[in-house]
């Protein structure tokens, strides 16, 4: 009986060790592996190398140009949109160009200057220099109950030369047409005078013809009862995306629609762009010539291409 008793308190034992390496027991791990992976590298915000918010230059420019120095600022010091958006401050394109040659900005964003702005700048004594850093196109809006689509660009220059003043000339209706235009030393008024009809040519308007603003003029072309009849014109950055009314859209010229690709490939005939200026004799390290350089790079333009501008070829 002490046998049979032993040999089941056995049994019993060796059942117990079992039933406990079951419940331990884990599955095996995947070994790891061997291979080395390649070597990737993330690159570290430019700001760690080249700015803080106590050196970033000062920045003015174009209302067209406000989020391309947001952009800047979020990548280069880390900011949040809201953050960027209270910290740059621009004052418009002609204000930016008294600001720098006064010396209260280091750096501007704008479009091309004006012959008045180059005036300045020469009367100045000082030396500036004016470097293309995204493209932008010259476009012009109608009312969007006007049926014409496209008008050849020759028809838009005789337009402001006060030649054409009926759209049934250009295949809309019998309606006269009411070409606005914008102040003299605007950015869009400069690119009228470069890219179509130079100022010693262009028509007189009065007053009211000349909005004071870039919405202003977005405004009245859009206008339901009175601008069916309403030409105006702008840069495709602000019209496009920054102050969109449906009641007013882009015309195509020459059979081309304005868009990021025909600007990038130059098949829209009105293609220029927005130019950084700042002091000619701005030292390599000096916090305008960095910041410009950084744009010029490769991460610089994919900031301004995030911003929704078409990156330099």
């Amino acid at each position: 009986m002490k046998k049979w008793t032993a040999l089941l308190m056995a049994a019993l034992l060796l059942a117990a060790l079992a039933a406990c390496d079951k419940k331990t027991e884990t599955p095996a791990e995947t070994p790891a592996s061997t291979e080395v992976p390649a070597e990737t590298t993330t690159p570290a915000p430019a700001a760690d190398a080249l700015f803080t918010a106590d050196t970033m230059p000062r920045i003015d420019g174009s209302t067209a140009t406000i989020p391309l120095s947001e952009g800047l600022v979020q990548a280069l010091l880390g900011y949040t949109p809201e953050q960027a958006a209270d910290y740059v401050h621009h004052n418009k394109t002609h204000a930016a160009y008294e600001n720098l040659i006064a010396g209260t900005a280091d750096i501007i964003f704008v479009t091309p200057p004006s012959a008045e702005e180059e005036q300045m700048m020469a009367d100045s004594g000082t030396e500036f220099e004016v470097t293309r850093v995204t493209l932008d196109a010259f476009v012009f809006l109608v009312n969007s109950q006007n049926p014409v689509q496209s008008v050849p660009l020759e028809q838009l220059r005789d337009v402001y030369r006060g030649k054409i003043t009926n759209w049934s000339a250009l295949g809309g209706d019998d309606l006269p047409i009411v070409a606005y235009q914008r102040q003299d030393n605007s950015g869009s008024q400069t690119l009228m005078y470069k890219l179509v009809v130079p100022q010693t040519e262009i028509m007189a308007a009065p007053d009211e013809l000349k909005p004071a603003t870039m919405e202003g003029l977005v405004d009245v072309v859009s206008d339901y009862d009175a601008g069916a009849g309403a030409i105006g014109y702008s840069v495709y950055y602000y019209a496009s995306g920054m102050y969109v009314d449906k009641g007013s859209r882009l015309l195509a010229v020459d059979g081309v629609t304005p868009t990021a690709d025909t600007i990038r490939d130059g098949t829209y005939p009105l293609v220029d762009g927005y130019y950084a200026v700042l002091r000619k004799d701005a030292a390599a390290d000096s916090p305008a010539r960095k910041l410009l350089t950084y744009l010029l790079s490769s991460e610089g333009q994919q900031v301004a291409q995030n911003m929704g501008y078409v990156p330099l070829p």
